[in-house]
């Protein structure tokens, strides 16, 4: 009695444990197949890998992998074979084929075992499709940036925030600190003794936790030969492995600065000596005038309108012609010749009465 009670308890621990594993089998999102341990013909398949291959049941059933044409790596399905006659298999990469000659990439794991006394092999695979297109993105993205971050002209650096230690240093930065990049990535920019003040640095951290990051941050930086450098930082937080880091650009605007400043100087001695000078007449003083100035009498047309000859003897006339040859300008011979012109037209006038 107690031998048929325990051959009935493992019948029941046994279909169990079969009923659990099939619905395991038909619910796994991961492609299964349990195929003959002898010649790799599908013994049966789930849901998923009718999804993935796009093949129906029926048209698996009793078939090898090689004569669906799944592999999408020629001759591999008998290596594959062999070496599950000997051991197991685990998160082996391989390329697959579908109904429709897409390929897509799976992780495969395959495990012998006895299906009803007879030798096989379980056998999952999982599509990995998504990930390495994943993968390829982010390989292309980092080469793109290293690219980037090389060719680049201005100095770029990527430093750990916490002490400063730099992590990646391009061709532009070492130009600027005088500094082998080997050198840089082995010390921190406080041991380059790269900040001329580190007040200055302590001020952009201050910024970034404010601002998210910061551009045209103006800094001096100290050049390995002691040289002051004068560049315009721009900064952004990043993640590393965890770690609080910064990407700063530095762009070192030394030259033109000074070059500004040299036209800026040339401007303004420009217009210091382009000046123009002003011609003043003299204003006559008490001291250049007569103490007395005799009175004419003049005719009363000649009170109207003064003659040149008038004009020319006067004594404010005497004197501003005297004074405007400062100028450049002459008046003598001009009102010397008005004058002669009317003592010659007085003349002919009284010629002709007579």
């Amino acid at each position: 009695m107690r031998e048929v009670i325990i051959d009935t308890n493992d019948r029941e621990a046994s279909c169990l444990s079969e009923g659990k594993f099939a619905s395991v089998f038909a619910q796994c999102p991961d492609a299964m197949i349990i195929a003959s341990l002898a010649d790799g013909h599908i013994m049966d398949a789930n849901a998923a890998f009718v999804e993935r291959t796009g093949l129906t049941l029926d048209e698996v059933i009793g078939k090898t992998p090689t004569q669906l044409d799944l592999w999408a790596v020629p001759g591999i399905g008998p290596k594959v074979l062999q070496q599950l006659q000997t051991g197991n298999i685990h998160n082996l990469e391989i390329p697959f084929r579908r109904k429709n000659g897409e390929t897509f990439s799976g992780l495969m794991s395959a495990q012998p075992f006895d299906q009803s006394s007879t030798p096989a092999v379980l056998v999952i695979v999982r599509d990995i499709t998504q990930r390495k297109q994943a993968q390829q993105q982010l390989q292309l993205s980092e080469e793109k940036f290293a690219k980037a971050f090389h060719a680049s002209p201005d100095g770029l650096a990527i430093t750990r925030q916490q002490d400063g230690m730099l992590l990646e240093v391009n061709e532009g930065f070492c130009r600027i600190t005088g500094y082998s990049e080997a050198y840089c990535l082995e010390h921190s920019t406080f041991d380059l003794g790269v900040w001329v003040d580190l007040g200055d640095r302590s001020r952009l951290i201050e910024q970034l936790k404010r601002h998210g990051s910061v551009r045209d941050f103006r800094a001096r930086l100290r050049n390995v030969d002691g040289s002051i450098r004068l560049c315009e930082l721009s900064s952004h937080p990043i993640v590393i492995a965890g770690d609080d880091c910064l990407l700063t650009i530095a762009r070192d605007i030394t030259e033109s600065r000074q070059m500004q400043e040299k036209l800026h100087l040339a401007a303004t001695v420009f217009e210091s000596t382009a000046q123009p000078r002003a011609c003043s007449l003299p204003t006559p003083t008490s001291a250049s005038m007569p103490s007395t100035v005799p009175s004419l009498r003049l005719p009363a047309t000649a009170r109207a309108k003064p003659s040149a000859r008038h004009l020319a003897c006067s004594p404010q006339a005497s004197m501003t012609a005297r004074s405007m040859p400062q100028c450049g300008i002459n008046l003598q011979p001009m009102a010397t010749g008005r004058a002669r012109s009317a003592t010659d037209a007085r003349t002919a006038s009284s010629t002709q009465a007579g």
